[in-house]
């Protein structure tokens, strides 16, 4: 979508809004807040069979969504359907699943997935790539169910768990890369990352009003091992309460009041050698800590309310003024946003419209913590304002303009010389800001083909408050184009693809080397000015064919598809290569780059 880029380009990563760094988003499964809906390769945790609506929305948001700076990921997923129980399986080079539904009572039904990957049968154990041998090969997996009772004509009761996890492991040698550079990390290095919900909600459809209330449990852990005996261990249980109330009474006003309760219990140990560094420093081997142990529990609650007035000043014009209300019992900060928009039909094609508001966010976990963090590190802030026009040409074409500005504040910087007190390792001494325009076209479906474009042009930036330094945000891209289409060319075959070409990003370029003073045998990198350099122009085609008529009467379909049809090389970053010739005169750079070209195919069977 306009305004989204992948931290981690083509291996995946979070996404990157608008200038908003990965950390800053929220996401939300059926109104309950996710841990997350991407895994480490980048793929979606979701079966493809149950998403109703993917609700994005990359700034300006309304009341109803707290605890985010960046951008919003809504995902809704379907009711399950009444039918005869059916059963769906699928796979291909990537993943393989089954996915269940169907009716159990005439009022009740239901619907179960479960998706493993198959990555690991192309990363088998064993291997070695340059020092670098794998222990365990990375596999996810990811699984949705949900009943509903559907109670009379006016309410629904929705009864869901979802889950997903990814893991990887491998021996990392003193012939490696990292093994040169950090020998610390010499050793066997694993890495597991799982989040598991469970919901219940209710809903009242009743004649002006619409009200609805649920609780949720969400387990969210974090492990990783390395080096010689260094581990992470993060588990939070996180229990939420969520109700609204929408009522039209009052003519031409509809009004929305919403409480948002939620409960952390946060237990963690580590032992590790302490890197304090953020998005803003250019060489985080200088910010080497001693090595410390530790664990803890920590209870934090946050509260949110919040009040949104839509009213419908005439029929062409209608004002939502919202206001959220935000505490948590940790940084004992409370926070009160106000948010507006204005939507003005100019005619029955073009609507023009105004957004802005308030937000803010907790501070990243373990730059929050003590020992390892400063637990006296404010929230982090952000300003959003945004306009632009919608206009519907014709039944088949669309188009919606925007430009926007985010004024960010409070934003974390690792202490060093410059600071006032070093020893609180972060403080909120960075700034940023973002601007850009987006334009999005759209063809709806008809004689069989459907098509969308759009191209973002952006700028970011980051303010050192204490060096009074802007440079570029490294997710800075100027402009992206993204083109998608599909084609029905018969009721058997089905042909798509997806183009997509941007602007490099920016990276930190190295300059030197020198010797690491804490291994005198190896070396380490001198970096030159942050984020001054841009990687070369991204390009990827992906082609996608789909033949829906199987021999013998099965019901399914047969997918071919071709990743990097292009073959482009793009370039996600350069970095210090240790070969044995390295000293302080020779450096050694190698190109980081993305997928090659990659063939697949899969088959789906229903029965």
């Amino acid at each position: 979508m306009p305004g989204v880029l992948y931290a981690g380009g083509d291996d995946g990563g979070g996404p990157a809004v608008r200038g908003s760094s990965p950390q800053d988003n929220a996401f939300f499964i059926d109104g309950m807040p996710a841990g997350y809906i991407y895994h480490l390769f980048g793929d979606s945790v979701f079966n493809k069979n149950i998403v109703q609506d993917f609700n994005f929305q990359a700034s300006s948001f309304g009341a109803q969504y707290g605890e985010a700076t960046g951008g919003i990921f809504d995902v809704k997923l379907r009711d399950p359907r009444q039918q005869d129980i059916k059963f769906t399986l699928d796979a291909s080079l990537t993943k393989t699943g089954i996915f269940a539904e169907g009716s159990i009572a005439k009022d009740q039904a239901f619907y179960a997935s479960y998706r493993r990957s198959l990555i690991h049968l192309f990363l088998k154990e064993g291997s070695d790539e340059e020092g670098i041998t794998i222990t365990d090969a990375p596999i996810s997996d990811d699984y949705q169910t949900k009943y509903q009772w559907q109670i009379g004509s006016n309410q629904k009761l929705t009864i869901s768990a979802l889950g997903a996890s990814d893991e990887a492991g491998a021996d990392i040698s003193s012939l490696s890369e990292e093994g040169r550079i950090q020998p610390d990390l010499i050793g066997n290095a694993r890495v597991k990352t799982s989040a598991n919900s469970q919901s219940i909600f209710y809903e009242y459809f009743g004649n002006k009003t619409y009200s609805s209330i649920g609780i949720n449990q969400l387990v969210t852990e974090d492990r990783s091992s390395f080096g010689a005996g260094q581990f992470t261990d993060g588990k939070n249980t996180q229990s939420n309460l969520r109700a609204s109330v929408t009522s039209n009474i009052v003519p031409n006003h509809t009004i929305t009041f919403g409480l948002d309760a939620q409960r952390n219990s946060f237990d963690y140990a580590y032992d590790i050698i302490n890197y304090t560094c953020t998005e803003i420093t250019p060489d985080c081997e200088s910010q080497r800590g001693e090595r410390v142990q530790g664990s803890d529990e920590i209870e934090i609650d946050v509260i949110g309310a919040y009040l949104i007035d839509s009213w419908y000043l005439s029929k062409t014009v209608m004002v939502e003024i919202g206001t959220r209300f935000e505490k948590d019992s940790y940084t004992d900060e409370s926070f009160v946003h106000p948010r507006i928009s204005l939507a003005w039909m100019l005619n029955n094609s073009s609507t023009v419209f105004a957004k802005g508001g308030v937000y803010s966010r907790f501070p990243d976990g373990e730059q929050a913590l003590p020992t390892l963090g400063n637990p006296d590190l404010k929230p982090f802030l952000a300003n959003h304002y945004s306009a632009g026009v919608e206009n519907d040409w014709n039944a088949l074409w669309s188009s919606k303009f925007e430009i926007y500005y985010k004024q960010l504040e409070d934003l974390p910087r690792a202490t060093d010389d410059l600071s006032p007190n070093p020893s609180l390792n972060y403080t909120n001494d960075v700034s940023g800001e973002s601007y850009g325009a987006e334009l999005l076209v759209e063809r709806q479906k008809q004689n069989g083909w459907y098509a969308w474009a759009s191209f973002s042009y952006s700028k970011s930036e980051r303010t050192d408050e204490l060096s009074k330094q802007t440079t570029p945000y490294r997710l800075d891209t100027p402009w992206v184009l993204n083109m998608v289409a599909n084609y029905e060319y018969s009721d058997d075959w089905e042909f798509g693809a997806r183009f997509t070409a941007r602007a490099g990003a920016r990276y930190t370029p190295i300059d030197s080397l020198r010797v690491n003073p804490d291994f005198p045998d190896n070396f380490l990198p001198n970096y030159g000015e942050l984020n001054s350099e841009i990687l070369p122009d991204y390009v990827r085609l992906d082609l996608q064919a789909k033949y829906s008529r199987l021999p013998y009467g099965l019901d399914g379909a047969v997918t071919f598809a071709l990743l990097n049809a292009l073959g482009g090389d793009n370039v996600s970053g350069y970095y210090y290569l240790p070969d044995g010739t390295e000293s302080l005169t020779n450096v050694p750079i190698e190109a980081e780059k993305g997928l090659e070209v990659f063939p697949s195919i899969g088959i789906e069977l229903s029965f």
